[in-house]
């Protein structure tokens, strides 16, 4: 009997949540219709914009719905058709939003106008002149929806893929000279189930392995939600060369926590699958995948240790599955330390407190939200807001954080001024 009630009130709960979304779409689209009718009211294209726009609404009302009752059931949609789907949605429906502020503030002032000809008039109408939309805010509004449904689709088309290869030097005090010129590659954030083909990894191997590095770190988010997405890849992610090695660590969405639901009783027989699956994946491509552990190399006397631990996040409900005492144990005396975590968080969080031995740390997780400005004087997006570190190379101390942008996308499927990357780093004496 408990267990029925306890159903019936996630349901409930669920239904609820459903219903508030679903009337927010509703309540948006029509806002927007009725702010920018009166543009084409009148005029022969009138009937053309009016089920025009009432067919893109029912396309966005439609894939909410389906892929809402589609997760309460259990099924989960191909990565192409999620992909494709999700695309749709940001360049009808997130301009839509944004553009609604513009209108929101043009109906303020038509209100403040309205209520002082009420007062001038004592309660008498006001002439039709004070009261009509602000034709200028209008065509603004619709100059926001025309600029983001641009980019957004800009971004979807050529944006995802517009690999940015990077080159930083890394100085380190006192590094030793034997240790000088190593060269190390990092990518991070492949999410491969966001991949239509294999192509766009095939293209980045190809820019990988042109850059020969004596080390290769990939820092985490293989896939979306379970370690299967990976399969197809995997010989691709094996032709990647390193001279002295490859070496990989798990982010947040390599676990299936994600996918697999927690009131499943298989839950964590789930999860025990998915990690061993991402571990043959991981050996099968070439990477060492660091669980919590250190790999030591020495040339002509000088040590270098390459930490990795699992997932650790500061922020929200990321897990804090990984233990960086643990990972660090044994490499002490090393004179240089470089520290794999998927989500910079933890760097502020655990690293510089309590490890201010380890001189660089290598993370990705934000994707620098795949949107914002990347311009000479000028680095924006909203996921500063997120995160203190988002993007680029950040120190502190003596230490130092790298933000990796990420190779591949997720959620919005494209890239608007923050572009997939490829980072290239040369060892240097600080």
């Amino acid at each position: 009997m408990f267990q029925v009630v306890h159903l019936l009130h996630i349901m409930s709960r669920m239904l609820f949540t459903f219903g508030i979304i679903a009337s927010v779409i509703v309540l948006a689209d029509t806002y927007f219709f009725m702010a920018t009718r009166s543009l084409v009211a009148g005029s022969s294209n009138y009937p053309w914009y009016k089920w025009i726009y009432i067919g893109s609404s029912v396309v966005i009302l439609s894939v909410f719905t389906g892929g809402y009752f589609m997760y309460l059931n259990g099924y989960h949609v191909s990565g192409t058709v999620r992909v494709t789907l999700q695309g749709i949605v940001f360049c009808l429906f997130i301009p839509k939003v944004l553009a609604i502020g513009v209108f929101v503030f043009d109906d303020f002032i038509r209100l403040i106008r309205w209520l002082l000809s009420l007062a001038s008039n004592s309660g008498g109408a006001s002439e039709q002149e004070g009261i009509t939309r602000l034709k200028f805010l209008q065509y603004t509004g619709l100059g926001v929806f025309g600029f983001f449904f641009s980019a957004f689709l800009y971004g979807i088309v050529r944006g995802a893929y517009d690999i940015s290869v990077k080159r930083i030097p890394l100085k380190i005090k006192d590094l030793p000279k034997a240790l000088q010129g190593t060269k190390i590659l990092q990518i991070s954030d492949l999410h491969v189930g966001s991949f239509y083909s294999t192509q766009p990894l095939e293209e980045a191997v190809k820019l990988i392995n042109q850059e020969a590095a004596d080390f290769v770190f990939f820092t985490g988010d293989l896939v979306n939600e379970i370690a299967e997405e990976a399969e197809e890849f995997v010989p691709i992610l094996g032709k990647i060369e390193a001279k002295q090695g490859k070496f990989s660590i798990l982010g947040n969405h390599d676990y299936g926590d994600y996918y697999y639901r927690k009131d499943d009783p298989h839950f964590l027989q789930h999860k025990a699958h998915n990690k061993t699956l991402m571990k043959q994946y991981h050996e099968q491509a070439g990477f060492r995948l660091l669980l919590d552990e250190n790999v030591q190399f020495e040339n002509n006397g000088a040590k270098l240790a390459i930490i990795g631990i699992e997932n650790w996040g500061a922020k929200g409900r990321f897990p804090k599955y990984g233990k960086l005492d643990k990972a660090h144990a044994g490499c002490e005396e090393c004179d240089v330390k470089l520290l794999l975590s998927h989500d910079p968080s933890h760097w502020d969080a655990q690293v510089r407190i309590e490890y201010q031995d380890i001189d660089v740390t290598f993370s990705g997780h934000t994707h620098g939200m795949q949107f914002g400005i990347e311009i000479p004087g000028i680095k924006w997006s909203p996921v500063k807001y997120m995160y203190h570190q988002w993007a680029g190379l950040y120190k502190e101390a003596g230490q130092q954080l790298y933000v990796n942008r990420g190779l591949g996308f997720i959620g919005y499927p494209g890239r608007v001024g923050i572009l997939p990357e490829i980072t290239v780093f040369e060892l240097e004496t600080a």
